[in-house]
């Protein structure tokens, strides 16, 4: 509802309160912001073109020009971004480091982090210290295509800020490190960061778990876990996941029970795709009143399972001769409004199923 926006602007910037004052550009940049943040950067645009030409004294903040140029880059509207740029320059607006921040992470979400690198020596020429705003983007760009050489590089100069490295900057390198399989690498980041007072987090973690997910390394991935619990550290609803997921795949069952009592211990719920997954491997092993009530669990935590968990539980329970529990597994998914269609098709087609294979008996009797 931009235009609605844009009114409701105008007519708090005609409040005497307001007019004129710090609180109108305030509610014109979260204007701006929010339109660019929504997509409506053209939009934004013009109606910041519109104010201008209106009162050609006006001299716009620096804070404006940048909601700008993120909301182009955001849009992926490089030149767009690059003409504003040059506008900026040519109006000599007084850049700031978030300006160069804006414009490093921009190129670097579109693969140039070489042009972001350049700016970085820009930055340098112009006398505007560097900081994380400007160092992360390139250093998690630079991990992310796995020129490590370069990370190191760049970090070298990253130390030598006021601030230096943050939890993110050290994060980028694990993801980078583990991402291309080498685990000492990421693991030589994690002693670095600790040795520098930069705590782990759980998403530290989990780049190493994403790892051990994708290679199905089930010991080293469970070391970890443990040594995550007896250091003092929280897993969070991820590191669960991606646990759960490669114990389901690799079929071990009694550990995979073991992490799911553990994770609801911790106050973590399964989403639908680990549910599934579980409830799954727990029919798969004939474990079938404990697939049951995963299942129930399921509903009662307002995840609809997938219409395939139901056909093969019912198809189970079935076959096992184990009515009841079928008759419940329909009830319960009867229970959820937009799947009774989906239980009278399936009622349906086991009886159109059962009367073919009949016909089918009687034809080769007859035959």
């Amino acid at each position: 509802m931009s235009e609605a926006a844009i009114r409701t602007f105008e007519y708090a910037s005609s409040l005497d309160l307001i007019h004129n004052s710090d609180a109108e550009i305030i509610l014109f940049e979260i204007l701006l912001d929010s339109l660019c943040k929504e997509g409506h950067v053209r939009v934004a645009t013009d109606y910041f073109d519109r104010k201008v030409e209106k009162n050609p004294c006006w001299v716009p903040s620096v804070r404006i020009y940048n909601i700008l140029l993120n909301g182009w880059f955001r849009s992926r509207k490089l030149k767009h971004a690059e003409r504003l740029w040059l506008e900026m320059k040519k109006k000599k607006v007084k850049l700031s480091v978030v300006t160069y921040g804006t414009l490093v992470e921009g190129y670097c979400r579109m693969r140039r982090v070489e042009r972001a690198i350049e700016l970085v020596d820009e930055m340098k020429r112009e006398g505007i210290k560097s900081n994380a705003i400007v160092y992360n983007p390139i250093i998690d760009a630079l991990a992310e295509a796995g020129r490590f050489k370069e990370v190191l590089g760049m970090m070298e100069h990253f130390f030598l800020c006021e601030e230096g490295p943050t939890i993110s900057t050290y994060n980028s390198l694990v993801k980078g490190y583990c991402k291309a399989g080498d685990l000492s690498g990421a693991s030589k980041v994690l002693k670095m960061m600790i040795s520098r007072d930069v705590f782990p987090t759980p998403t530290t973690y989990n780049y190493f778990f994403r790892h051990f997910s994708k290679c199905r390394k089930i010991e080293e991935g469970m070391n970890l876990y443990t040594k995550m619990i007896e250091s003092g550290y929280t897993p969070d609803r991820l590191t669960y996941h991606l646990l759960l997921k490669t114990l389901c795949e690799e079929e071990r069952l009694d550990l995979a029970i073991q992490i799911s009592k553990e994770m609801r211990a911790r106050g973590c719920d399964m989403d639908l795709a680990t549910s599934t997954m579980f409830t799954h491997l727990l029919c798969k092993m004939q474990r079938f009143e404990e697939a049951f009530a995963e299942f129930e669990d399921m509903l009662r935590r307002g995840i609809v399972p997938q219409y395939l968990t139901f056909h093969r539980l019912n198809d189970e329970f079935r076959k096992q001769g184990m009515t009841e529990l079928a008759r419940r597994l329909c009830n319960l998914m009867s229970s959820v409004s937009h799947s009774k269609k989906f239980c009278q098709i399936h009622t349906m087609l086991i009886e159109m199923r059962h009367d073919v294979q009949g016909e089918n008996l009687y034809c080769r009797r007859l035959k």
